[in-house]
């Protein structure tokens, strides 16, 4: 399952490159070691795909196939669902600023109530900090 930056690339065409890929993945210990000779063979970092974005990830996911390759099924977590995510960790470093506005773009959210309505779908009202809170002003007042 595509998530973060690589569903920005390859879903949503918002940027050309990210610096790793968050994926969610199975079966961990055949695919860890697959990454890790792939890593040595091509001089990536070791964590060139990695599984910690885990640590966002609720228990709503919401998800779409994004493609089939012969018995590798990928699928990619939905914008909606990329926001909350994005939102929740609320980064105004790197990429994931760019990010949060590009998704309230693109998923026409123009007020505060209606990007927590996005969050809530798939996370507790817990979870929101004041932090995701002035992101979101923050966002929404830079796109008006």
């Amino acid at each position: 399952m595509i998530t973060g930056g690589a569903a920005m690339c390859l879903i949503h065409s918002a940027r050309d490159a990210t610096k790793d890929i968050d994926e969610l993945y199975e079966p961990k210990s055949e695919i860890n070691t697959l990454v890790k000779n792939i890593a040595d063979e091509y001089g990536l970092p070791q964590d060139w795909l990695n599984d910690s974005v885990k640590g966002f990830m609720g228990g709503n996911v919401e998800t779409v196939d994004f493609m089939r390759l012969g018995g590798l099924k990928i699928s990619a977590v939905t914008p909606e669902y990329l926001l909350a995510m994005k939102l929740i960790s609320s980064r105004m470093e790197g990429q994931d600023y760019d990010d949060i506005k590009f998704l309230l773009r693109k998923l026409n959210i123009g007020t505060h109530k209606e990007a927590e309505s996005v969050i809530e779908r798939f996370f507790p009202l817990s979870r929101i900090l004041p932090k995701t809170r002035y992101v979101i002003e923050q966002a929404l007042e830079e796109l008006n």
